[in-house]
């Protein structure tokens, strides 16, 4: 049975995947750099492995924003500015709330509502025709959300998948995978 685009839920359920499977064994193969650190690093930050990746089974949405996914941002942005969390100092994290998309997606699709005037953010400004961060303020430790990978990490799919993506980056890329 061919499961890269189908995946199964933890409810036991066969559903259709929703964009991208980078989990798949030829997409592992071409991993750079990047993605290979943010895979073995992710039990020590979920930001970084969010930053670059869905949680495995999930699929990864590419290409322009839909209504529903920029309805579903502006609520979690608006949970984000309600805890004081700041916005830009997590974007791995900050995707968790959005389902199919990753923390750089995020950032990007952030930064086309500053440009567009459609969002505020006093760090930001225009220089030169660009939008350009010109003020970063340091995080305090503990003013971000949970940093767990979460509890889909549990699912006996993901752990599984978890176990190829280790295997594939040692036969590929002479990695321990962990």
């Amino acid at each position: 049975m061919d499961l890269t685009n189908e995946t199964t839920t933890t409810s036991k359920t066969k559903s259709k995947m929703v964009g991208e499977d980078v989990f798949t064994e030829g997409c592992v193969k071409t991993w750079q750099g990047s993605r290979i650190k943010a895979w073995e690093g992710r039990y020590l930050s979920a930001e970084g492995y969010y930053y670059r990746f869905v949680v495995p089974g999930e699929g990864q949405q590419n290409g322009g924003w839909s209504s529903k996914e920029h309805t579903i941002f502006m609520e979690r942005y608006n949970e984000w500015i309600s805890h004081g969390w700041k916005i830009g100092a997590s974007w791995g994290l900050f995707s968790k709330g959005i389902p199919h998309r990753v923390g750089y997606q995020c950032m990007n699709y952030y930064r086309k509502l500053l440009e567009k005037g459609k969002l505020k953010d006093d760090s930001y400004e225009i220089v030169d025709g660009k939008l350009k961060q010109t003020r970063k303020e340091k995080i305090n430790v503990g003013d971000v959300p949970n940093t767990d990978l979460g509890p889909e990490w549990e699912n006996d799919d993901v752990k599984q998948v978890a176990a190829n993506v280790d295997r594939w980056l040692k036969e590929y890329h002479k990695r321990s995978g962990r």
